[in-house]
C-alpha cells in the first residue's frame, strides 16, 4: 500500500513538473522574461499586409520585438507592439513600414531612424512619467504606420502592365517604335560614318593649326616670362637704387628751385635794354664771323686745292708706310740679342784699335826722336813721365800715360 502511495505521487509530481516545463516553453517562445522589463506601442496601419501575432518588430533591420495584438476599426488597423530591450530608445519620427519580404512573403515591421538622439535624449528611460513622446517613444505611445513594399501590390502592378501589353493598339504603337528604332540605328551608324571621315578631315586640317597654335602658344609664355623677369629685374632695380632715386629727385627738386630763383634774378637784367642791345650786337657779329668763315671755306673748296690736298695726304701715307717699315726693320735688328752683342763687340774693339794706333804714334815719335839727324851727336837722352792730368779734363779709356823725352835739350812726347 505504501509502495503504490508512492509510485502514484511520483507520477504526479512527474505530471506536474511536465506542465511547468511545457508552460515555461510556452512562455519563452512567447518571449517571456521575468527578468526582462519591456514597454509597448500602438501603430496605426491602413493594411496590415497578412500580419499576425508574433510578427517580429526590426529597428535599423535588428528584431528588438514583436506584434502582440491586432485590432482591426473601420477605418485603419491598430497593433499593439512590444518592445523587448528596455535600454533601447527609439526616436518618435521614425518611419515606420511594413514590409513582406522573402520568397513566402514574411511580414515585418521595420522602423527606421532618420535622425541621431542627443545625449540628454539618450538618458531619458521609456517607463517613467517623465518621458518626452516628442523626443523617444514611451510606453503606451500611438504611432502612425505606412504600408511599404509587398506583393499585392506588385501583382496589382504586373497585372496592369500585362494588361497594357495586351491592347492591341499599344503592341502596334510599340511595333512602329522598334522599327522606327531600327532606321534611327542605321541612320545613326551612317552618321557615325560620316562624323568619322569629317573628324580625320578636320584632324588632318587642323594638325597644322594646332602646331602654329602650339608654337604660338610657347612663344608667349617665353615673352611673359622674359617680361616677367624684365619686370623682376626692374623692381629688384628700383628697390636697390631707391635711395639714389629718392636723392636724385631731391636734387632735381633743388635744382629747379635754383634754377627758378636764378631766372628770378636774371630776369631784370635780361629785361634790361643795354642787355638785349648787347645781344643783337652779339648775333650781328657772329653772323658776319659765320658769312667770313663761309668764303674762306669756299674759296679753298676748290677742285685744285682739293687735288692737291689729296695729294699730299696720299704722299703722307706713303712716307708714313716707309717710316714704319725703317722702324720694324730697326726693331728686328735692335730686338735680336745676338746683333746687339756684335755691335758691342765691335764698339769694344774699335776703341782698342784707336787705344793702339796712340801708342804706335808715340812709338814712331820716340824712334823719330832716338834717330839723329845726319851729321848730330847724341848728347844727352832723359825720359820724364808727363805731369798729371788737370782735374776737369777727361781720362783716355785704355791709353798709357806719355812720356817726355829730352834729346838735345828738347822735348818730346
Amino acid at each position: 500500500m505504501r509502495e503504490r502511495a508512492i509510485r502514484e505521487g511520483s507520477v504526479g509530481l512527474l505530471i506536474l513538473i511536465a506542465v511547468a516545463l511545457f508552460g515555461g516553453l510556452v512562455l519563452w517562445l512567447r518571449g517571456f522574461s521575468p527578468r526582462r522589463q519591456s514597454y509597448s506601442a500602438t501603430l496605426v496601419f491602413e493594411n496590415t499586409l497578412g500580419m499576425q501575432e508574433g510578427t517580429a518588430v526590426r529597428f535599423r533591420g535588428v528584431r528588438v520585438g514583436r506584434v502582440l495584438g491586432i485590432r482591426p476599426d473601420s477605418n485603419q488597423v491598430d497593433v499593439a507592439v512590444e518592445i523587448t530591450q528596455p535600454e533601447l530608445r527609439i526616436p518618435s519620427d521614425s518611419l515606420i513600414f511594413v514590409n513582406q519580404s522573402g520568397l513566402i512573403g514574411e511580414t515585418t515591421v521595420d522602423i527606421t531612424p532618420v535622425r541621431l538622439l542627443s545625449a540628454e535624449e539618450q538618458a531619458l528611460t521609456p517607463f517613467k512619467p517623465d518621458c518626452n513622446s516628442q523626443a523617444i517613444i514611451c510606453d503606451g505611445d500611438e504611432l502612425n504606420g505606412q504600408v511599404g513594399a509587398n506583393y499585392e501590390s506588385l501583382i496589382r502592378s504586373a497585372e496592369s502592365l500585362a494588361n497594357a501589353f495586351a491592347d492591341p493598339e499599344i503592341i502596334r504603337d510599340l511595333k512602329i517604335t522598334l522599327n522606327n528604332a531600327t532606321l534611327f540605328t542605321e541612320n545613326a551608324n551612317v552618321l557615325s560614318e560620316e562624323l568619322t571621315t569629317l573628324s580625320r578631315q578636320l584632324q588632318t586640317d587642323l594638325d597644322p593649326l594646332l602646331a602654329s597654335a602650339n608654337q604660338a602658344t610657347d612663344t608667349i609664355t617665353n615673352a611673359a616670362a622674359q617680361f616677367e623677369m624684365t619686370g623682376t629685374e626692374v623692381n629688384s632695380l628700383i628697390t636697390t637704387n631707391r635711395s639714389n632715386i629718392v636723392n636724385t629727385l631731391d636734387n632735381l627738386n633743388r635744382s629747379a628751385a635754383n634754377l627758378e630763383s636764378i631766372m628770378a634774378t636774371l630776369a631784370p637784367t635780361i629785361q634790361d635794354s643795354e642787355f638785349l642791345q648787347n645781344l643783337d650786337t652779339l648775333s650781328a657779329n657772329a653772323s658776319i664771323a659765320v658769312a667770313d668763315i663761309r668764303a674762306i671755306t669756299s674759296a679753298a673748296n676748290t677742285p685744285e686745292n682739293l687735288v692737291t690736298l689729296q695729294q699730299t695726304l696720299d704722299s703722307a701715307r706713303n712716307v708714313f708706310q716707309s717710316a714704319n717699315k725703317v722702324l720694324a726693320d730697326v726693331d728686328e735688328l735692335t730686338g735680336d740679342p745676338t746683333f746687339r752683342r756684335n755691335i758691342r763687340d765691335l764698339i769694344n774693339g774699335l776703341s782698342t784699335l784707336v787705344s793702339q794706333t796712340e801708342r804706335l804714334e808715340q812709338e814712331a815719335r820716340l824712334a823719330q826722336a832716338l834717330t839723329p839727324p845726319p851729321g848730330m851727336a847724341v848728347e844727352r837722352i832723359s825720359l820724364t813721365p808727363a805731369p798729371p792730368p788737370a782735374a776737369n779734363s777727361q781720362p783716355t779709356t785704355g791709353a798709357r800715360s806719355p812720356l817726355l823725352i829730352t834729346y838735345n835739350g828738347q822735348y818730346y812726347h
